[in-house]
């Protein structure tokens, strides 16, 4: 915490905050975040993962995302965004995070769909990097052991995937591309979309593809979203399956790059995400 507020002390803009009342919070898996008390204000803020860049992330790329889409009212208002300080400090929405049963209720599906369309709709900045989730697989295959088995087979239905998704032609849109319910707040009036560091320039059939997978959702709810999407055409849908299985596949090259050891939780997870890779024979 020290370090922290050194940090803070040494950015114009946050060293009048540097003194505040900084609480943890807790959940985050590579990244430190506390809620930071100041005068009448409360911030949120930030330390960014050492290692982030391995795992796939720009954080330059990241504030010019948080900008556009704070602006657009997607996100919370952006007070500093310094890459090299690994620092992020935004304004503190006064709201909890979504669980699992949330996202099931007809109403918050629409709720996230109408804002991915908002997303979706918005001008791409400059500076915005490329998310191509093709691209991301193979960097973090190349850092694991050659995949033999299971793994082998995985690898050769993820190819057989991106290359029928690259075929559709999908126009580039801003994707969120970790849209957990956990990276959903609702200050009961607004639901906002936080955890932007996957952002980027890419697919926006992966992203909607991403918060389908990521809930396990089954025909009726995804048929829900998708009609309050409203932006995918009936030959897009063929595509979906496609979609959702290989956001799961990095997700699960993306643990087991993060958590090596199958003991623990993020190892049980990836082990989980391969059983049910293994089961959608796509």
């Amino acid at each position: 915490m020290f370090e922290l507020r050194r940090t803070l002390r040494g950015c114009a803009a946050t060293h009048a905050l540097a003194d505040g009342a900084l609480t943890p919070i807790p959940g985050g898996l590579s990244n430190l975040a506390w809620r930071l008390d100041a005068g009448d204000r409360t911030w949120f803020v930030r330390r960014g993962h050492a290692d982030a860049a391995r795992l796939g992330v720009d954080r330059r790329s990241e504030c010019k995302m948080l900008h556009a889409v704070s602006a657009a009212g997607l996100a919370p208002d952006v007070l500093v965004c310094e890459p090299s300080a690994g620092l992020l400090v935004t304004r503190f929405i006064e709201g909890a995070p979504w669980q699992a049963a949330d996202v099931a209720l007809e109403a918050n599906l629409r709720r996230v769909a109408e804002s991915l369309r908002r997303l979706h709709e918005l001008p791409i900045p400059a500076g915005i990097r490329v998310v191509d989730y093709a691209r991301q697989a193979r960097h973090l295959v190349a850092g694991l052991s050659p995949p033999t088995g299971a793994a082998a087979i995985l690898r050769s239905r993820a190819t057989a995937a991106f290359a029928r998704i690259g075929a559709r032609g999908f126009a580039s849109t801003l994707c969120h591309n970790d849209l957990h319910h956990l990276n959903l707040l609702d200050d009961g009036a607004r639901l906002w979309l936080v955890d932007w560091e996957y952002g980027g320039r890419g697919n926006p059939l992966l992203d909607v593809a991403g918060f389908l997978a990521l809930h396990e959702l089954g025909p009726r709810p995804t048929a829900v979203f998708l009609e309050a999407y409203g932006r995918l055409q009936p030959a897009d849908l063929a595509s979906l399956d496609d979609a959702r299985w290989v956001f799961d596949y990095v997700q699960w090259l993306w643990y087991l790059s993060r958590f090596p050891d199958p003991a623990g939780e993020g190892g049980w997870y990836a082990g989980r995400l391969a059983q049910r890779l293994l089961r959608c024979n796509n």
